[in-house]
């Protein structure tokens, strides 16, 4: 990493605030000496957190002083018009203004939405910038997007979504060959609703994407595809659901039946065997989602994000900046955007 690398933080986003960031931006920087931090919040309330953190960490975090914060309450239009001095609006400003290669915030994601679109802008040929994060397959990962930002999808939207997801998973995946589906309720080309159907005939239409038709939820995590484009409710409902089905195996305890040692042995193997699976999919474990089409780096993390899931939010940006994922993005919609003009 550059020496010259910095990421911006918004401490004051997500329930738990800065009781989770700060450690996790502690960590960061003792696991990348080079690496500098811009924290936005209140600067008496960061201080006092920080204290306790060594003189290495400290002196490579810049705090920058915010009196405003945005609630999870505070809905787009009262950001934009209320809220340009809250840490969210400043951590987007240095990024904006080239200061920090990327920021994450666990904050409200339409008040982001908007105050990105006003802040960085949007890159040519995207109307709706799509929330989308690369999750664990059988024997590798799939792009899935959009995750909430964008509710309602018209064919077209959809379209550009997975353009864009496809720039995104070569970043995250290193394959330079991607399959892309549909997510519906059902493989057969007469399912679905309109919209959809028809976006499934521009995407087959689109010679740069590699479609492959519609797919179900559960195609998700098998692997046989690499990239899932769906509207931003679709996208949410199925990612939720996958982390509440892994929270509830977390939450269970599992029992060892005593009656004969051959059980025991077999039910102390099942345990464990249960265990690492689950740490390996634990939802903290793959948290920050990239909001694509924006001019910058944004991620974006979980409400509710631990200290954990934070910190591996900060990864997720760090490979975005690293390898300039909304220039890539903006490239390549902009190739598109110019080959569709010249075709008209």
């Amino acid at each position: 990493m550059s020496s010259q690398f910095r990421l911006a933080v918004d401490a004051m986003g997500g329930d738990l605030g800065p009781r989770s960031v700060v450690p996790a931006c502690s960590r960061f920087l003792i696991r990348y000496p080079r690496a500098e931090l811009k924290l936005f919040g209140p600067r008496s309330e960061l201080q006092s957190l920080l204290i306790k953190e060594p003189p290495s960490v400290r002196e490579r975090l810049e705090v920058v002083d915010c009196v405003q914060v945005i609630t999870q309450g505070c809905n787009p239009v009262q950001a934009l018009r209320h809220k340009r001095e809250s840490s969210m609006a400043k951590a987007l400003q240095s990024v904006s203004t080239g200061e920090s290669g990327a920021m994450v915030t666990s904050g409200n994601t339409g008040a982001l939405l908007a105050l990105g679109r006003s802040i960085l802008g949007t890159v040519e040929g995207v109307k709706r910038p799509a929330l989308g994060k690369s999750l664990p397959t059988a024997d590798g990962s799939c792009f899935l997007l959009d995750l909430g930002a964008n509710i309602d999808c018209s064919a077209e939207d959809l379209l550009q979504f997975a353009r864009m997801g496809v720039e995104a998973q070569r970043v995250f995946s290193g394959k330079e060959a991607l399959s892309v589906a549909l997510l519906n309720i059902g493989a057969e080309e007469h399912k679905g609703t309109e919209e959809i159907r028809r976006a499934g005939q521009l995407l087959q239409a689109d010679p740069a994407i590699n479609y492959v038709g519609f797919v179900e939820g559960h195609d998700i995590f098998t692997g046989v595809v690499d990239v899932v484009v769906c509207n931003g409710l679709m996208g949410n409902v199925a990612m939720k659901s996958a982390e509440g089905v892994i929270r509830l195996i977390g939450q269970k305890s599992f029992t060892i039946d005593n009656k004969a040692p051959i059980k025991r042995f077999f039910g102390q193997l099942a345990i464990n065997l249960l265990r690492k699976w689950r740490s390996q999919l634990e939802p903290g474990r793959y948290n920050g989602a990239s909001f694509l089409g924006l001019e910058g780096n944004v991620i974006k993390s979980h409400g509710g994000a631990s200290s954990e899931a934070f910190y591996r939010a900060m990864l997720t940006a760090k490979e975005c900046a690293d390898s300039d994922l909304a220039h890539l993005v903006g490239r390549a919609m902009a190739y598109q955007a110019q080959r569709q003009s010249g075709c008209n």
